[in-house]
């Protein structure tokens, strides 16, 4: 009787392992439907996880995929739900996360409407690994990282070669900061445990420096996404960012200096110019380098997420071809 009564219970924890396992939804890469993709690696248990911004019970927050391969991604479920009362109602733009010292961080762009407060990015982090908790780091008074009254998004993190940590973000082009609507790109000094900003920000450039820009509709021109990566080859910094030629397109900027302060020099073509954008740059886990964007930039619900190899040459990324 005694071992007939252990078999039921081995088949029904059996049965709730696997029910569980199935009830999980796994996505292909070609399936997934967001904008502003962000791919971080771990590689001390061999993952990749996007941790993309959901609303839940009206306010924003965060959630998981994770995939061994970056062809299926397993829904992983939320890794923060703001609070009701928590200063970030509105937004809830291209989340970026990344592993540094020792934690993981995630800059997020929100705002709030009803009080005032302008869009901008603020930080929240995680101790216990890429899938939360994450909370908050600054205090519940203060929403963002980026300057108090700059109309700002999208800021990454840049973590120079001596170990200073900059926040490197846009100015929005339809703000009440900029002249004759046009975006800029700017950074900012962060204090090394990311909680607080070091010093006055710098502005790098406007968009409209760059030959290949073009206005957007009605007029503007548009700075997304600014990211930059390190080439260890040239010693030169790399800045990539998005604006519209005239469809939405990725473009770069050089510091051949190695400063993230430039002079920035910015090339005549885009590196992607077939309506997708929002980029950044990872090595995967075999150290080969990739690019993640979306495509089609609209209409609203067939963004997909594009994964592709890119190339380094002469100290600046190989255009891709369309």
């Amino acid at each position: 009787m005694k071992s007939k009564h252990f078999r039921i219970i081995c088949l029904l924890t059996a049965f709730l392992f696997w029910g569980s396992a199935l009830a999980q939804k796994t996505v292909d890469t070609e399936d997934l439907r967001m904008r502003d993709p962000f791919i971080s690696v771990d590689r001390e248990h061999d993952y990749y996880y996007i941790i993309t911004s959901r609303w839940s019970e009206g306010c924003g927050g965060l959630f998981a995929l994770r995939s061994r391969d970056l062809k299926n991604w397993e829904e992983t479920g939320y890794v923060y739900k703001a609070p009701a009362d928590y200063l970030g109602t509105n937004d809830w733009w291209a989340p970026d996360t990344y592993f540094y010292k020792g934690a993981w961080y995630t800059f997020v762009t929100v705002r709030n409407e009803a009080r005032g407060i302008l869009r901008g990015t603020t930080i929240l982090r995680s101790t216990d690994g890429p899938l939360g908790p994450y909370s908050p780091v600054l205090p519940p008074e203060r929403l963002n990282m980026t300057p108090e009254g700059m109309q700002s998004l999208d800021a990454s993190l840049f973590v120079a070669e001596e170990g200073t940590p900059w926040m490197v973000f846009s100015v929005e082009w339809n703000g009440p900061n900029v002249r004759n609507m046009t975006g800029e790109v700017w950074v900012q000094q962060l204090r090394s445990d990311l909680t607080d900003t070091i010093g006055e920000p710098h502005r790098l450039f406007q968009a409209t420096e760059a030959p290949w820009v073009k206005p957007v509709p009605g007029g503007g021109y548009v700075t997304d996404a600014p990211f930059i990566w390190r080439d260890e080859k040239s010693g030169n910094l790399i800045l990539l960012w998005s604006s519209f030629s005239p469809r939405y397109s990725i473009g770069q900027a050089i510091s051949k200096s190695g400063s993230v302060l430039g002079p920035w020099e910015h090339e005549s073509e885009p590196v992607f110019a077939d309506d997708g954008g929002h980029q950044m740059i990872f090595r995967d886990l075999t150290g080969k380098l990739h690019i993640a964007f979306h495509a089609p930039n609209g209409p609203s619900g067939r963004e997909c997420v594009i994964i592709r190899k890119i190339k380094i040459r002469n100290g600046k990324f190989v255009p891709l071809k369309n």
